[in-house]
């Protein structure tokens, strides 16, 4: 509403102010008017009965005539005039035509006759009751009479009186002065609103823009500013020119923010740690990706657990976490895991004026180093396995000999070849390691050259066929017809299914069977070594390929490995750009697959002027 806006209350105020102060100011001007207007009226009259006092006390006889003229001289400047004999009657020729059937008597008390009569000069202002006409039920009220009465002297002896009078009609200039009092403060009252109406304006319109930007402002737009006129800086125009100061500081400082929270959010995106706030509560506040990520491997486990505790949404490692540093405000370290992997969480406070406020944690995905760490302490453990049995078999039989233990030549060829089996064991243990050394460090020569696969087939089933056979295993092998030939590092390929086919064989029960295939798919041959071993867990197929992991021994029929021959093999596929795959099940056998590409006279070349720069 206009009442209750600042236009409305500033014009209620002024029109307030001002038409007490026209009211009070008509007022005092009607009654010095009024006041004024008597006292010139009375002065007038008093000044005109004393000289009528002054004519009629010298003319004498000619008093009758002096009358008559006085009479009409009077009428025409709206006077009435009334002469009283010594007796108080009013003599018949100086009395004026009676006032709308008023006869004298009703204009003149007996004490003001009686005062005139003592020779005071009486001066009243008062108001009569007239009758408007015959018939009339009761009088009319007739007011301002205005009158004098003045004695007439004859030496020291009152003769009479002089008596004049005007009536309302003949004082209605006194009215009409009143009446544009009136009229001009009713002009002010109007003057003033319009007045009024246009100072608020002039004054709320900066006032209002303000507000309209400031709405603005909360809505986001921070750009907004307000017009200010230089040619009317008061006190309105500096207040605009300090919200437009306040609007440019405030839009740079949400500029900055808004630059620092991207940069923020930039740099949680890129980590590869996830980070979670949560406030006080408990209520996750911000994530990065790697954050989602893992409480989304959590989901599953808490669709049981969901409650509309904050804190229940959680997942409970790390509400265990949370509830400990919020408790004890000291920084938490812990390892929790998740869908097999590892997650090592540091959570620390976070503090607004000395009272924790929420926490921070960083979690990092420590699988693969916990792993690392597994393995190379599996490393030291397996190198030191793997080289004591040989040592400790080379330094027995050595020792025999050196005690000539053994009795006859048969005795000693028999340890000799046992201390000859070790040392070509730890040979080819330390020739294995270095190669994986080498391979891990980049530093694999692939020598390519012309090859027909069915001849490699060929020459492995050769090599394993009595293996096979004094092991009852029935070891085939199958080829598609129509091979291309392929361009591949001929040693290293049969390695690779020399491992591959070892492995097969050792892992196969007697009356198993190990088939070597190879086939063409999309531009690629395809080698698969399949057996009908005891297959190999579910949970242990990603480690396979790392080095010294080792399948439980009791499936291997006590003819375990080095633990470094699937290493080689992926390193030696990966390095003629192809892939190994395993798939396998406990108790009916495994398979494996290499793909490599076919290559072609050119990889050769360019390969052999490698190995000759």
């Amino acid at each position: 509403m206009i009442w209750r806006s600042v236009v409305g209350k500033l014009w209620l105020t002024i029109i307030g102010l001002v038409t007490l102060l026209l009211v009070m100011l008509s007022a005092f001007l009607s009654d010095q008017v009024e006041k004024t207007h008597q006292h010139s009226q009375q002065e007038s009259l008093l000044a005109l009965a004393h000289k009528i006092q002054h004519d009629l006390e010298k003319k004498g006889a000619k008093r009758g005539t002096y009358l008559s003229d006085m009479l009409r001289i009077s009428e025409l400047f709206d006077t009435y005039m009334i002469v009283l004999g010594p007796d108080g009657a009013a003599e018949p020729i100086g009395v004026s035509p009676t006032i709308a059937n008023v006869p004298w008597q009703q204009l003149l008390e007996k004490t003001d006759i009686d005062r005139v009569l003592r020779g005071e000069t009486v001066v009243m202002k008062d108001r009569v009751f007239v009758e408007e006409g015959e018939g009339m039920p009761f009088p009319l009220f007739k007011e301002d009479i205005l009158m004098v009465a003045v004695p007439l002297k004859k030496g020291s002896r009152i003769e009479g009186a002089v008596v004049l009078y005007r009536t309302q009609n003949q004082l209605q200039s006194e009215t009409d002065i009143k009446r544009w009092i009136y009229y001009s403060a009713i002009v002010g009252f109007f003057l003033t609103t319009i007045f009024a109406f246009f100072l608020s304006t002039r004054i709320t319109q900066p006032l209002k823009q303000m507000k309209k930007a400031a709405e603005r402002m909360a809505e986001g737009e921070f750009n907004i500013r307000v017009p200010v006129r230089q040619h009317e800086r008061d006190e309105i125009g500096d207040l605009a020119a300090t919200f437009n100061r306040m609007a440019e500081q405030l839009e740079e400082l949400v500029r900055a923010l808004s630059h620092e929270k991207e940069q923020l959010a930039s740099i949680l995106r890129s980590m590869a740690d996830g980070v979670i706030t949560l406030d006080a509560n408990g209520r996750i506040v911000l994530t990065n990706p790697p954050a989602e990520q893992f409480l989304s491997a959590w989901a599953d486990e808490m669709e049981e657990t969901v409650s509309d505790d904050p804190k229940e949404r959680l997942p409970l490692p790390l509400r265990e976490i949370f509830e400990t540093v919020v408790e004890d405000e000291l920084e938490q370290f812990g390892d929790i895991e998740a869908h097999g992997r590892t997650w090592a969480v540091v959570m620390a406070p976070l503090y607004a004026n000395e009272q924790v406020r929420g926490v921070v944690a960083v979690l990092r995905d420590v699988t693969d180093e916990r792993r690392l760490d597994k393995l190379r302490k599996d490393f030291v453990a397996n190198v030191s396995h793997e080289l004591r049995t040989p040592l400790a078999m080379l330094q027995g039989y050595s020792e025999a000999l050196l005690d000539d233990i053994a009795q006859s030549p048969e005795e000693r060829r028999e340890l000799v070849q046992v201390i000859h089996d070790e040392s070509l064991r730890m040979g080819r243990l330390v020739r294995e390691l270095l190669d994986l050394a080498r391979m891990e460090a980049g530093h694999v020569e692939i020598v390519r050259s012309r090859l027909r696969v069915s001849e490699l087939v060929e020459r492995l089933l050769r090599k394993f066929h009595t293996i096979a056979r004094e092991q009852g295993v029935q070891l085939t092998g199958e080829v598609e017809p129509d091979l291309p030939t392929v361009y591949w590092d001929e040693d290293k390929m049969e390695q690779v299914l020399t491992n591959l086919v070892d492995n097969a064989i050792r892992h196969t029960s007697r009356g198993g069977k190990v088939s070597l295939q190879a086939m063409r798919t999309n531009g690629s041959v395809r080698l698969i070594v399949q057996d009908t071993g005891s297959g190999i867990p579910e949970e242990d197929l990603p480690f396979i390929f790392e080095r010294f992991y080792k399948a439980d021994k009791a499936r291997t029929r006590g003819q375990a490995g080095t633990g470094l021959g699937l290493a080689i093999v992926k390193h030696i596929v990966n390095a003629h750009g192809g892939n190994v795959t395993v798939n396998s099940k406990v108790g009916e056998g495994t398979t494996f697959a290499v793909q490599l590409p076919i290559g072609t006279p050119t990889d050769a070349a360019g390969e052999s002027e490698k190995g000759r720069g």
